[in-house]
């Protein structure tokens, strides 16, 4: 008989091994140590108290992890283990989640979903709508890309946090949720870099060829941005949950094409005006 819970009371350890194995065969296969799960829990500010658990009598069969910030919530991962799919258990394990997170009054509730995915409709059709399109780059040496030259780059400033992210704001970009400004700052490490305008930025990790962020407010400075890019980050760089703008745009132009798309979705709960996340 299958049942359902909290999490609160589940043990790193068990939830390591249930994330390990519920994880298994979908698209992005995620794997963590215990340490690796703590950290990425206290990241993403996951409160398992209000998270749901889909269990039977012996162990957790799936999932879903919600994150609280700001009076939204987001869908931190929602998973069924590899042998209980195909049972009709994804969308009853969403509404499960949806009723727990009812009594913190929230604004809404956001995820990302790769757009291939066949949870998308899952979502649609439990009341999630779909925002916008956020692109997923793995930019590396052979893909053509016109801007290889690090001189053409545009003078960036090494900048400190708060100016960086108030430029940001100013720029009136509206960043997913694993770009608000809140998450980021709890990487442990990170450079930032703005031109001398404030008009665009990159945000990266140290010794990463990861970027965390990057932005800016004109089609005439995208590519100065890139060639940036691909000389902090050594020719190479990875970049995801980057919605539609200039940076996108010029990439296009040169040949270069996401990897993969997600959609960003919201389900609205109390009032949805004021949920802003365009």
């Amino acid at each position: 008989m299958f049942y359902y819970s909290h999490l609160a009371d589940v043990g790193i350890e068990e939830l390591t091994l249930a994330w390990n194995r519920c994880w298994q065969g979908y698209a992005y296969e995620v794997r963590y140590s215990a340490a690796q799960m703590q950290a990425w829990l206290e990241k993403c500010r996951i409160d398992l108290s209000h998270s749901t658990a889909l269990r039977d009598s012996q162990r957790i069969l799936g999932f879903a992890l919600l994150a609280l910030e700001d009076q939204m919530g987001w869908i931190a991962g929602t998973c069924i283990d590899p042998e209980f799919r195909g049972r009709q258990l994804f969308r009853p394990l969403l509404e499960d989640q949806l009723a727990r997170a009812e009594s913190l009054q929230l604004k809404g509730i956001q995820l990302e979903v790769l757009s291939h995915n066949h949870a998308a409709k899952s979502y649609e059709g439990i009341g999630f709508q779909k925002k916008r399109d956020l692109y997923v780059y793995r930019y590396h040496d052979g893909i053509p890309l016109a801007c290889t030259n690090p001189g053409r780059g545009c003078s960036l400033r090494q900048a400190n946090l708060s100016d960086y992210f108030q430029a940001r704001h100013e720029a009136g970009f509206h960043p997913p949720w694993q770009r608000q400004e809140g998450y980021l700052r709890r990487y442990a490490a990170l450079r930032a870099w703005l031109n001398a305008e404030g008009t665009a930025g990159i945000l990266m990790p140290q010794e990463s060829h990861v970027v965390l962020d990057a932005w800016t407010m004109a089609w005439e400075q995208a590519e100065k941005l890139i060639s940036s890019v691909l000389s902090l980050s050594q020719g190479e760089f990875v970049l995801t949950n980057q919605p539609k703008d200039w940076l996108t745009a010029y990439l296009s132009r040169q040949g270069v094409n996401p990897s993969d798309i997600q959609y960003e979705m919201l389900y609205p709960m109390h009032p949805i005006q004021s949920a802003n996340i365009e």
